[in-house]
């Protein structure tokens, strides 16, 4: 068995693979890439593994062809993902090529753990409350939402960080070049009609951009304008019962019903300026507007920021941990004492 740590009791993942390398491969990336809420364990044999496992304590075995026989047909493991060797056609267990993409075989595994009991995945939590960080400006073309990416980047190198998007229309999947699994939007169906199985689809959806999770925006303004303030406040309270991330960032626009609601809820907003008239006024008639609908106290937990001119901005969105835009606002983050 390849793992030093056994606990008795822990619901887990097992893979069972005589093929060394390649089933570390496999528990490796899952570790590190697939965020489930199990332990996950590697065993060479299939001996060791009947031994010293159970049908009760195993969520999914996935085992490959050469390791699958009767005995372990019969053993009563209700959920099995057959890595399949030889390319032949297995009607049952439920199968996939051993020599997919990794990628592929953890989404597979994503999927299967999902399905059934979606209350074992139901509450995470065990480290201090999550921060909830509001970017929003008056002032457009500001680089509001490379500011925020920037942050999240940053925070993300040592402390498990969120980034939600709310833009119109955040060209996201273009910039990644790849396409994503659904968006924010079933993440808040199932908040409001299955909320046991809201952490396996958390946990299916979430995209990663070097470090930094983040949640397929929606795809346009229509979307996001038919979502109440309520359900938001909500899918925010829910992510943060059954996630570790100590930092979620929430990149705003005037599309979110209820922003200023948003606003309020938020444990710090940073607010993007320029130095030009036309901006310093759109800043005062919001603040202005702040305080005639008594929501002085988000003023009050604002950092406004004028950025400095750059000379020159990093040339793709997974290269913002670099240059000057990046030591500005990691003297920031330092500044509010943010990150570690």
């Amino acid at each position: 068995m390849n793992n030093s740590s056994y606990r008795q009791a822990a619901a887990r993942i097992c893979i069972c693979d005589s093929e060394v390398s390649y089933g570390e491969h496999l528990m490796e990336y899952l570790k590190r890439a697939g965020q489930l809420p199990f332990d996950i364990y590697l065993y060479t044999s299939k001996e060791v593994f009947m031994a010293r496992e159970s049908p009760e304590k195993v969520k999914l075995l996935v085992i490959a062809e050469s390791q699958y026989d009767e005995e372990v047909e019969k053993a009563g493991f209700v959920r099995i993902l057959l890595l399949n060797e030889s390319s032949t056609y297995i009607e049952k267990p439920e199968n996939m090529s051993k020599y997919q993409s990794v990628e592929h075989i953890r989404d597979k595994i994503r999927q299967m753990c999902m399905e059934g009991e979606g209350d074992l995945m139901q509450s995470m939590r065990h480290g201090k409350p999550m921060k909830l960080i509001g970017v929003y400006s008056p002032v457009t073309r500001c680089l509001q939402t490379t500011f925020a990416l920037c942050m999240g980047q940053l925070l993300a190198q040592t402390s498990p960080t969120l980034y939600l998007n709310f833009e119109a229309y955040s060209g996201l999947e273009i910039l990644l070049e790849r396409n994503f699994r659904g968006s924010v939007s079933d993440l808040l169906y199932y908040n409001d009609c299955a909320r046991e199985k809201l952490a396996g689809q958390l946990q299916y959806m979430t995209e990663k951009m070097g470090k930094l999770d983040f949640l397929p925006p929606m795809e346009s303004f229509i979307q996001i304008r038919s979502i109440r303030q309520e359900q938001w406040l909500d899918l925010f309270r829910s992510i943060e019962k059954v996630t570790e991330y100590e930092y979620c960032i929430l990149d705003l626009s005037e599309q979110v019903d209820g922003i200023l609601e948003v606003l309020r809820q938020c444990d710090l907003v940073f607010t993007i300026t320029r130095e030009d008239g036309f901006a310093e006024a759109k800043m005062r008639q919001y603040e202005a507007l702040l305080k005639s609908t008594q929501y002085e106290d988000i003023f009050m937990k604002t950092r406004r920021c004028q950025l400095p001119v750059f000379r020159e901005l990093p040339a793709g969105i997974l290269l913002l941990t670099h240059g000057e835009l990046a030591a500005c606002v990691r003297s920031i983050l330092e500044e509010e004492g943010l990150g570690g």
